[in-house]
């Protein structure tokens, strides 16, 4: 089985998974040159990642090499680094977002910003919107597309606000496919909504903050929010998108078994005591 065909077989199989893997495996190739490919070659590399990137990034780059390996036939495998927590990841304010929105005067920046903050989706997913993966059939505006990176159909609804003005973008731009039309490519890059926001000052404030933020503010409806969202895994939301996971842990703990707490003294009554 030919490589390209052998990772999309073994992986999520989103192109642009298959994409980044291949870029990695390139990569590690050429990295190697004519050197055997052995455990001590392996050990080499993965101490030249790790002086490079962070765990997190590390992560889809050693599922890659590790997909190569087995492609390979070998029973050597790179090992995969423990995820980085952030202990206290930051959320995004309305007062914030509205005071970032309000300065952004260029339609088609202000827009991004917009759908980063609706949609919950990635970058990569909000930048490669088309016209026909909006759906204003049932009296609200919904982005409904197949994700980038695991593949799943997102069911993303705007504000109306947002609804508004993405109707306003389309009508007097001259676009035919993509709402973010590339300059070199077919639309923009998924970087591009960072730089967007950094030029704005969005200080602290990155594309997944949105999405973070969204999943906290989220109910318990865990499946609507990964449809919004284009999450597949609930675990990869618990984890890595819900701040207040122990409090909302705690809180249904106390509903089902009892209070794990002191209870909170009665406030004083204003004018006495």
């Amino acid at each position: 089985m030919k490589l390209e065909a052998f990772i999309a077989a073994n992986s999520t199989g989103a192109p642009e998974t298959v994409k980044l893997y291949l870029r990695v495996i390139r990569q590690f190739t050429g990295w190697l040159g004519s050197r055997a490919l052995s455990a001590e070659t392996l050990v080499e590399y993965e101490a030249w990642l790790r002086s490079r990137y962070r765990p997190n990034s590390l992560y889809n780059k050693v599922c890659a090499l590790n997909l190569y390996l087995r492609w390979r036939n070998t029973d050597l495998r790179v090992r995969r680094p423990p995820r980085e927590y952030v202990a206290n990841p930051k959320l995004i304010t309305p007062s914030e977002y509205a005071e970032i929105v309000g300065r952004i005067t260029d339609p088609m920046e202000r827009l991004v910003v917009r759908l980063l903050h609706d949609s919950l989706l990635r970058p990569s997913d909000v930048v490669s919107i088309r016209l026909a993966d909006l759906d204003t059939s049932e009296g609200v505006t919904v982005i409904r597309k197949r994700t980038q990176k695991t593949g799943s159909v997102s069911e993303s609804i705007l504000t109306k606000e947002t609804a508004d003005e993405l109707a306003e973008y389309v009508s007097k731009s001259r676009m035919t496919d993509y709402l973010f039309p590339g300059e070199g490519g077919p639309h923009r890059n998924r970087t591009w909504p960072n730089q967007v926001l950094r030029k704005h000052h969005a200080d602290g404030i990155s594309p997944r903050t949105f999405r973070r933020t969204g999943a906290t503010r989220w109910g318990d409806d865990i499946t609507s929010l990964m449809s919004q969202g284009g999450w597949t895994d609930p675990q990869t939301v618990l984890k890595h998108y819900r701040k207040n996971v122990r409090e909302r842990h705690l809180r249904e703990f106390e509903k089902a078994v009892g209070a794990a707490r002191d209870s909170d003294p009665d406030p004083d009554v204003p004018g006495y005591g």
